[in-house]
């Protein structure tokens, strides 16, 4: 269903958020809506500050290492300028809230998925980044480009790989029973 939301704010407790919707006027119709999950159309986002981003735009974009040394003898018009060979993309984003049950701990975490690596099986290997100033200096949308300076041996603190699992889309008909007919075999 489509809402209009009138308001909100954050609640107490982790997680929780207190709305007004459109149409919502008593008790029992907010109770039936409570647990809902809410999505905004991407093309209703917000005015953002210089600066800021929504996490889904750092989705898809390509992940490079801070060229070193930095030369800033001039004007550096572009991230692009700064940048190193692409390692990855970015193909996911770990919240803080996940990892530790709290939204005001912690750092949200950029999973990349490397170019170069991948043991088992040919999959590249995917790691994980801090998405904090330090290790994440600039952001460009418009180039499509996270630039990264990572500690020493972050890169190499792959995560494992998951394993394909066996999804059971339904179940045999009992041993000596043909399906949909009724008849024993």
């Amino acid at each position: 269903r489509e809402f209009e939301l009138l308001s909100g704010r954050k609640g107490p407790g982790n997680g929780v958020y207190l709305l007004r919707v459109e149409g919502v006027t008593s008790r029992e119709q907010a109770a039936a809506l409570k647990g809902s999950f809410l999505y905004v159309r991407r093309e209703m986002t917000p005015d953002l500050e210089e600066g800021e981003i929504l996490v889904w735009q750092l989705e898809g974009l390509q992940v490079a290492c801070l060229r070193r040394p930095v030369l800033l003898d001039g004007d550096v018009d572009s991230v692009l300028q700064l940048a190193g060979p692409v390692l990855g993309r970015v193909t996911g984003i770990v919240p803080r809230e996940e990892l530790t049950g709290n939204p005001d701990l912690g750092n949200d975490l950029l999973e990349v998925t490397l170019l170069q690596g991948g043991g088992e099986g040919g999959d590249p290997d995917t790691v994980l980044i801090p998405f904090v100033d330090d290790i994440v200096p600039a952001v460009s949308l418009e180039e499509g480009i996270v630039l990264i300076d990572p500690p020493e041996g972050l890169l190499e603190l792959v995560q494992p790989k998951r394993r394909r699992r066996v999804v059971i889309r339904g179940l045999l008909p009992p041993f000596g029973h043909a399906r949909g007919t009724g008849m024993h075999l």
